[in-house]
């Protein structure tokens, strides 16, 4: 009388609870975003404001290069610094 047991309704989603064990490649930072990347260092929340284009580039660019926008942001303004206002530090 026993009949074959029906599957669960969400055995399909063993798959997605898995962790995934392939480890992601590091992005290659700058020298000057190594330096900034320290656990008592860690990013603060900004905000400001882009025209449309600049920012679709942004993301584009980002994406490209396999990181974050606002690592693209970083690494743009700490050579813009380091170019325009050398005496200015950290």
């Amino acid at each position: 009388m026993s009949a074959d047991k029906k599957p669960g309704r969400f055995s399909t989603l063993e798959a997605i609870r898995k962790p995934q064990t392939t480890p992601e490649p590091e992005p290659d930072l700058t020298p000057a975003l190594k330096a900034r990347t320290t656990d008592d260092d860690k990013p603060e929340p900004f905000s400001s404001h882009l025209k449309p284009g600049t920012k679709r580039r942004l993301k584009q660019a980002a994406a490209r290069e396999g990181r974050k926008q606002f690592e693209a942001l970083e690494q743009a303004i700490v050579e813009y610094l380091n170019k325009y206002h050398p005496d200015i530090r950290e």
